[in-house]
């Protein structure tokens, strides 16, 4: 009788002991099924791809000159600038991806209380990105992987001489205009004495280049009073773009050469189109549909994400700027991983499991 009830006693026990250790540590809902209000948890999102698409642009701004009513006088009118206008001229693109919470991938954790819960750290980024998560098990800290993001090569902006203030009271714009034309003519008269002279140039040819650039610069100046000046500026613009599976194709923007670049579909000009292609290298795991992941709680269980490989196309109208293939996350899948007496630690640019620590 003693031995049985010896036996019964630790068969209790032992219930005892496994139930604790399978009873729900946490349970993990989709966001908005959360109770309001509910402190007893964290929120978590997986990461979702978004395109910064740098569109590299010259300015050109054609100012009229102070004096370009008496132009006509010194030069041939075709050179002479008549209106302020401002030209476009897209030059090149750049794509870089980019990580940013996914708001159809964002869950609560509801974190269990009481004697039977076991040691549970959800560890995520500031804007709520996931890192790792573990129960029982607690992953060392490794600082953060910066990733490099590419510069776009933005050029210098052609010089912008500045007017030269030759207004003197007294004196008209006529003969201002004289004046002007008079020095042109000196200079260029300069110009050419020092390109004939031969052993100048010989003796020391980084004076006379100094000097020929010095010439130069006045020439310019000095005629620009008269038939007005080219302002080139190299910006560049960016637009940021979240690939859709539902619409692979995504209008984004407009570019015109006398508006520029246009967000949204707004404005006229070329349209600028964004092509994502699934290459479904994702296709044949049987995944979980998002309206059964919306719909259920799930106890002991985290959710991560296959990416998937996309083939992006960027075209302004009929000319196509940039085709690269990209990991595009938010086109892959959903899935689940359980996690007793274990670590798991995320990717936070893609939400894939990268590593997993077992006791």
């Amino acid at each position: 009788m003693k031995r049985f009830v010896t036996v019964f006693m630790f068969a209790l026990l032992a219930m005892t002991f496994l139930g604790g250790q399978l009873q729900a540590q946490f349970t993990t809902t989709f966001a908005k099924n959360a109770t309001p209000g509910q402190q007893n948890g964290i929120y978590y999102s997986l990461p979702q791809t978004m395109l910064r698409l740098d569109f590299i642009i010259d300015e050109i701004r054609m100012e009229k000159g102070p004096l370009s009513d008496y132009a006509s006088n010194y030069f041939d009118m075709a050179d002479v600038v008549e209106y302020e206008t401002t030209e476009y001229k897209l030059v090149d693109m750049e794509m870089t991806p980019m990580a940013s919470p996914d708001p159809n991938a964002l869950f609560f954790v509801t974190l269990a209380t009481g004697r039977g819960s076991g040691k549970v750290q959800f560890d995520v980024m500031p804007n709520g990105i996931i890192r790792s998560a573990g129960v029982g098990v607690v992953a060392e800290q490794e600082k953060p992987v910066v990733r490099e993001v590419p510069k776009c090569c933005v050029a210098k902006s052609e010089p912008n001489y500045d007017f030269i203030n030759l207004l003197s009271a007294g004196k008209s714009n006529a003969q201002l205009a004289k004046e002007v034309a008079d020095k042109i003519a000196d200079i260029r008269k300069e110009k050419f004495f020092l390109m004939t002279s031969d052993g100048a140039t010989a003796s020391n040819p980084e004076t006379f280049k100094m000097m020929s650039e010095k010439l130069d610069k006045m020439d310019k100046e000095y005629t620009s009073l008269l038939i007005g000046k080219r302002v080139a500026k190299r910006v560049v613009r960016s637009v940021y773009v979240i690939p859709n599976k539902e619409v692979p194709n995504q209008t984004v923007a407009k570019f015109s050469e006398t508006e520029g670049l246009t967000v949204g579909t707004a404005g006229s000009g070329s349209m600028i189109t964004v092509q994502t292609l699934s290459l479904n290298t994702t296709e044949a795991i049987n995944a979980p549909s998002q309206s059964a992941i919306e719909s259920m709680s799930y106890e002991n269980k985290v959710f991560y994400r296959l990416p998937e490989t996309a083939q992006v196309k960027v075209t302004c109208g009929n000319k196509t700027l940039l085709e690269d293939r990209v990991t595009v996350n938010q086109l892959g899948v959903l899935l689940m991983a359980p996690l007793t007496n274990t670590c798991l630690v995320f990717d936070t640019e893609t939400g894939q499991i990268v590593n997993m620590i077992m006791q």
